[in-house]
């Protein structure tokens, strides 16, 4: 059997936890800190000895399968580096595209700077308005997370505000729809590195296949151009305005007039 092991408690990490467990899986979770501080960041029940504190167990690390690291661990270019050089470390969202059978043309992956928060309320409001899908989710990083998504279900629309920290532990992306809504290196509070930072935001343009595309305005676009190394036909752009209110009203009319244009094509 498949043995995960968690680097990393939090809100997230723990949803991640439970998910495994529910599904059979041995699963255990670690983190450096100690008991006392995690609780004054989260509220932890039913503590047992999957758990492990102020130490990531050497033995239980090499045992396992896959390794998940929570957003937060990466710090450095060397972290990073070194994370990716193993195959067993995993994202949430690596271990999403696993076990869930969402079709990549019913996600909408949204990351930026600055505004994802204001954009993907917004885009819900107006999916929701036009119904044009019977359900659609908001992965918004605190209650909804990639660990508790719900199966996919016939005429559902999934939209996933994704930061820095999780795109950059993240080895795949999965999604016909991408916005990137900005980009500002001072917006960068976990990372000792600019370059670290800029290659977290770039993976937005990884993996995209046939008919997927990056949704972005021109002055993001400006700023990342000489750094995107794919095709930029797949690249849509939308003119700025004078505030990110009404660039962000623009990418939602257009984001969602597009979803409704392609809802009837075969993938």
């Amino acid at each position: 059997m498949t043995r995960y092991h968690i680097i990393g408690i939090n809100n997230s990490s723990v949803h991640t936890y439970k998910f495994l467990k529910k599904q059979g899986y041995k699963t255990t979770i670690s983190d450096q800190k100690k008991l006392k501080y995690i609780k004054t960041k989260i509220k932890l029940k039913n503590i047992n000895k999957d758990f492990f504190f102020e130490n990531h167990p050497k033995k239980i690390l090499e045992s396992a399968n896959q390794i998940i690291f929570s957003t937060g661990v990466i710090k450095n270019l060397n972290d990073y580096k070194s994370y990716h050089k193993k195959k067993k470390n995993i994202s949430q969202i690596d271990l999403f595209n696993k076990f869930n059978k969402w079709p990549t043309s019913k996600i909408l992956i949204v990351t930026g700077s600055r505004g994802k928060t204001t954009l993907c309320r917004s885009i819900f409001k107006q999916l929701k308005k036009n119904k044009v899908f019977r359900k659609i989710i908001y992965v918004d990083r605190k209650k909804m997370t990639f660990s508790n998504i719900p199966k996919y279900k016939k005429n559902s629309f999934l939209i996933a505000e994704v930061d820095y920290q999780l795109l950059a532990i993240s080895k795949k992306i999965k999604s016909k729809y991408r916005i990137i809504t900005s980009f500002f290196f001072n917006e960068n509070k976990a990372f000792k590195s600019k370059e670290l930072y800029l290659k977290a935001k770039l993976k937005i343009f990884n993996d995209l296949k046939l008919k997927d595309f990056v949704l972005a305005d021109y002055l993001t676009f400006k700023k990342l151009k000489k750094n995107i190394k794919i095709d930029k036909k797949k690249i849509i752009l939308v003119k700025n305005s004078n505030s990110i209110e009404k660039t962000n009203n623009k990418l939602t009319s257009m984001i969602v007039e597009t979803i409704k244009k392609n809802l009837n094509e075969k993938y």
